[in-house]
């Protein structure tokens, strides 16, 4: 029985690495479960982990070509999981040890652990705000930047405040929603930073 599900596995993969969109379908619904497991053991968000699943099987359709030579393929996506979510939790403790190296030199154990807190959330904060589309990024930045009112960003952009209120509304629910999962992984990376 496991020799006629591996040779239909196989087959799948063929299948997939030839471009065919149902193998990737069948292969997406067999596994993504699998993923989101494993994300959320890992990470302890349930966002985190949506966003892992979606950025695994990007990565499987992306790389389909070199699957027809996978022997077991719930080892290799578990292993390609695991590395991309570490990979990912590696990036922000690497960002948060250089906010360490700086702070430490003149500031106390738990001042030092607020300013990396600090330092990290801006950097997440950064990097989202980016994200936004172009007029939602500009009356952001002048909002909480520049310390602008709504009425006088309206006037510099040509638009109603009306229209201000609207674009700073959808920034915050956007930032709000992007932030959140990150907020669960500080105790995560505090952990390996430890070690």
């Amino acid at each position: 029985m496991a020799q006629n599900s591996n040779i239909a596995e196989k087959k799948l993969l063929l299948e997939l690495s030839q471009g065919s969109e149902l193998a990737f379908t069948k292969i997406y619904n067999q596994y993504k479960d699998i993923v989101y497991s494993i994300a959320l053991r890992i990470t302890k968000s349930k966002t985190l982990s949506e966003e892992t699943v979606q950025d695994i099987f990007l990565k499987i359709w992306q790389n389909r070509k070199s699957l027809a030579e996978v022997e077991h393929f719930e080892n290799y996506i578990y292993i390609i999981s695991r590395n991309h979510l570490f990979n990912s939790i590696k990036k922000i403790a690497r960002e948060s040890n250089l906010a360490l190296e700086v702070n430490s030199k003149d500031a106390g154990f738990i001042d030092t652990d607020t300013s990396i807190k600090d330092e990290q959330y801006n950097t997440i904060l950064n990097q989202i705000v980016e994200q936004l589309p172009p007029q939602q990024q500009k009356v952001y930045k002048m909002a909480k930047w520049d310390g602008m009112s709504h009425q006088k960003i309206g006037e510099d952009l040509g638009i109603s405040t009306e229209t201000v209120k609207k674009h700073m509304a959808q920034a915050l629910k956007y930032i709000r929603l992007k932030i959140s999962p990150y907020m669960n992984m500080f105790m995560t990376i505090f952990l390996f930073l430890k070690f």
